[in-house]
């Protein structure tokens, strides 16, 4: 192949069978035509078109330069070309199109097959053949004559030449066959069985070629008397790679950098955040990462990890359940044995001045656990750019799981991922929350000298040590060596799931609305897979307030989920009167109230689950030390309600519409005695039954591992809504900064709250938020009217492991109990997980 290159010729390769052993890489990288021989192979269903497009991928990465084909009879290659083959070939051979005395130049050279354009089935089964595949004989005397031959005749039998002439050529009486060429338009004759000098041009041209070849063939080029139509003018097109071709030559791309790309150190920033129960603002988790990615695995080591910007030590940083939605086996664009997405080309767009192919890709069952969404695909190298998809199908707490991944090349043409942004939707125990996963890489350390040593030193470190593994990321402990010195070996061993988290929680609530400051202390205790079952629970229990959750991720091994919840208080609080917002104290009630719940639940595309509930409230209701005498206080009240609701997320927005219906059992008069001329609002018999219905819209986003923010908009109205069946804000849920508890009761309104939480030094993270409202509560009047609110937060560590949160927020718009104006709530909370 060295000596074919150096006299300026084209080698090329005829490799028999689609095994995966080719040769070695210097000699494919000399190829400019590669042949897999599939003469002798025979149809195997689906089998052989998966090991040969493997193959034919492994041989484009080694030789990307080189044109790629495939020889098989035509049975078998039409079974091939139904598997989607010719998007991984340039060419098809087809030994069964040649006749049985086929000779392409009259040098008794041994045919192989005909060449077809490799752009579809209809090619390979219809057109003309306008090349061959010979074999040169052993004899290397006429083999380097067949060689010259072609080379000699090649200038003037060009690709495109049309049966006609603008001359006659004869052999003494008989007229030879002549071609035309159509850009220079000279004349040319072929023949087979006439002596050079015989050959006769009527009328004679000046110029006139003969060519004699050494098998007796001569050829004859004619100069065109009247010039060319094409002088001076080039017509430069190329044909429209096709969807598939694009995915065959990316796999190509892949593969050559797989061989380029043994090692990679990544060091970067990983953040988590989601919402946790009692948290002023998301909770945030950052570490530093450094990702050692190797052929046999990947693993992750997690360094100065904080906590809402807090640091600890490795040894005081729990191990979370790493919650992951079911790993997908086939990603989309890699080699398949089966059909298992539907790809489509939406055309090109440019990405940070990188012109790509854009691919969309969805699943052809879209029952199965897969990937939809686009990737962006560069025109020059094939290289992933950018990919942005969904998860299909998915089973399990994680109901919506949405990632974009993004690409820079780090030299010698590897394309490697620099941000990865994740999001989803985690429906637990009680417990719904988005996650939002954000890896930024900095740096890139390709094939590294000491990537075993470096590797070895993480498995000894204090670091936090993650593996990938087919079931997702694994801790991993350490085992050291039997003598058990610190200096000794260590083995990292992976260790199952974790299952159950455990937390402290004590803390005190100063709130106007509530009869005295209102401790709780008390242990939290979530189960994510509850005898082995996979039902989660959680559970709460202090000395004033306790709550039980189930939940049961996949029904049966379906989509189905099922849910329940249920809490309780023991203290109770004034639900305060008002008219034209001046408080009715002889009208005031004390409440305490609890709620049971059941729902199930099921996603029914990637990004949109819906819910259907039962819930159960009572409510206790009590003399306030305001009551009058004479108000008759309200009976002790159950209400029924059937609830329907959906919730989805889309480009990091996660979004949910709902409404209830609910009965009220018992219903009877209450408030002041009939004639009275008290203007607190009391009963009405249509308020029996009511209807709740609402909207929401949030975002959180991670501007840097040190400030991470969130902003929410909701939207809610009711129908025969009256004084306990109205929304109200509160201490736990539904909360507007600084506003006691059940002090705004609203039948409709919207509200907006914000925050943004910044980790200010090592051992103290700030959160500031703000809140507005514009709701109607008819106990300040017939019109809506706007509230607002501003806190700040203090999160700080404190002894044994202890995260410890100080919140002040202050409501502009409040009444106090003495009637003025501004109110202040204050919060204090520690937390201890273990």
């Amino acid at each position: 192949m060295e000596v074919i290159r150096s006299a300026h010729g084209r080698a090329g390769l005829w490799i028999e069978g689609a095994e995966d052993v080719n040769p070695d890489a210097r000699i494919l990288e000399q190829a400019s035509r590669i042949v897999v021989n599939l003469v002798d192979a025979v149809p195997s269903g689906g089998e052989l078109a998966f090991r040969l497009k493997g193959r034919l991928t492994e041989l484009r990465g080694e030789a990307p330069e080189a044109s790629l084909g495939i020889a098989a009879e035509g049975r078998l290659l039409d079974e091939l070309l139904t598997q989607d083959i010719a998007s991984y070939v340039d060419f098809l051979v087809r030994p069964d199109r040649l006749a049985p005395s086929f000779d392409p130049v009259g040098l008794g050279a041994g045919p192989l097959g005909t060449i077809h354009e490799a752009d579809g089935a209809a090619a390979a089964r219809h057109a003309a053949a306008v090349r061959w595949v010979v074999s040169l004989p052993a004899d290397v005397i006429p083999a380097q004559q067949i060689l010259r031959d072609a080379a000699r005749a090649a200038p003037i039998l060009r690709e495109g030449l049309i049966p006609g002439g603008t001359v006659s050529i004869r052999c003494g009486e008989r007229r030879i066959p002549t071609f035309l060429d159509p850009a220079s338009l000279d004349t040319i004759g072929v023949s087979a069985d006439c002596e050079p000098s015989r050959l006769v041009v009527a009328p004679a041209v000046e110029g006139t070629e003969r060519v004699a070849l050494s098998g007796g063939l001569v050829v004859v080029r004619v100069p065109s008397v009247e010039g060319s139509f094409s002088q001076d003018v080039s017509v430069v097109g190329a044909r429209t790679l096709t969807v598939r071709e694009i995915i065959a030559r990316h796999q190509a791309a892949a593969a050559r950098q797989r061989r380029l790309v043994r090692e990679v150190i990544s060091t970067g920033d990983m953040t988590l955040t989601f919402e946790a129960p009692g948290f002023p603002a998301p909770l945030a988790i950052t570490s530093e990462a450094v990702i050692y990615a190797a052929p046999d695995r990947t693993e992750i080591e997690q360094r100065n990890i904080r906590v809402n910007g807090i640091a600890f030590g490795a040894g005081g940083v729990p191990r979370l359940p790493l919650l992951e939605p079911e790993r997908v086996a086939s990603p989309p664009l890699a080699i398949t044995l089966g059909e298992l997405y539907r790809y489509s080309l939406s055309g090109q767009e440019e990405i940070d001045g990188v012109r790509s192919y854009v691919v969309a890709f969805q699943p052809v069952d879209r029952a199965q656990s897969l990937f939809s969404g686009r990737a962006w695909i560069a025109v020059d190298s094939f290289a992933m750019v950018r990919v942005s998809a969904v998860q299909t199908a998915l089973r399990g707490p994680i109901v919506s799981s949405e990632q974009v991944d993004e690409f820079r090349e780090r030299g010698e043409g590897a394309w490697l991922l620099a941000r990865s942004d994740i999001r989803q939707i985690y429906e637990g125990a009680g417990h719904r929350t988005p996650i939002h996963r954000v890896l930024t890489i900095t740096r890139h350390e390709v094939n590294p000298e000491a990537f075993d040593r470096r590797r070895e030193a993480a498995y000894l470190s204090p670091s936090i040590m993650l593996r990938d593994t087919p079931e997702g990321f694994r801790y991993l402990r350490r085992v050291r060596a039997a003598d058990g010195s610190s200096g000794a070996a260590v083995t990292p061993v992976v260790t199952g799931a974790a299952q159950r988290v455990r937390t402290v929680i004590l803390g005190v609530i100063v709130d106007p609305n509530i009869t005295r400051p209102l401790p709780f202390a008390g242990l939290s205790y979530v189960d994510f897979n509850l005898f082995g079952t996979g039902t989660q629970v959680n559970g709460f229990f202090g000395g004033t307030y306790g709550q039980l959750a189930v939940s049961v991720p996949s029904l049966a091994g379906t989509r189905w989920q099922l849910a329940g919840r249920a809490f309780g208080i023991a203290s109770s609080y004034n639900d305060r009167a008002f008219v034209e917002g001046r408080e009715i104290y002889e009208a005031n009630v004390a409440q305490r109230p609890a709620h049971a719940s059941m729902w199930l639940l099921r996603p029914v595309t990637p990004r949109v689950s819906v819910r259907f509930g039962y819930d159960f409230d009572y409510t206790q209701f009590g003399s306030a030390g305001s009551t009058a005498p004479s108000f008759i206080i309200p009976a002790d009240q159950v209400a029924h309600a059937v609830r329907a609701g959906a919730d989805g997320q889309w480009a990091g927005w996660t979004g949910s519409l709902w409404w209830t219906g609910a009965r009220r059992a018992g219903w009877r008069r209450w408030g002041d005695e009939e004639g009275s001329p008290s203007p607190a609002e009391g009963y009405h018999p249509r308020h029996r039954a009511f209807q709740r219905a609402g909207a929401s819209l949030a975002r959180s986003w991670v501007a840097s591992p040190r400030l991470v923010g969130r902003v929410e908009a909701a939207w809610m109205a009711g129908k025969d809504l009256d004084r306990f069946s109205r929304y109200s804000f509160g201490s736990f849920d539904n909360r507007l900064r600084g506003y006691p508890a059940a002090l705004i009761r609203y039948d409709r309104g919207g509200v907006l709250r914000t925050s943004l939480a910044w980790a200010a030094g090592r051992y103290l993270r700030l959160d500031a938020f703000a809140d507005a409202a514009y709701v109607r509560d008819p106990g300040f009047g017939v019109a809506s009217r706007p509230y607002s609110g501003l806190g700040v937060a203090a999160e700080l560590p404190a002894p044994f492991g202890t995260l410890l949160a100080v919140e002040w927020g202050h409501g502009f718009q409040g009444l106090d109990a003495q009637g003025r104006r501004g109110t202040n709530v204050i919060r204090i909370s520690g937390y201890k997980m273990f």
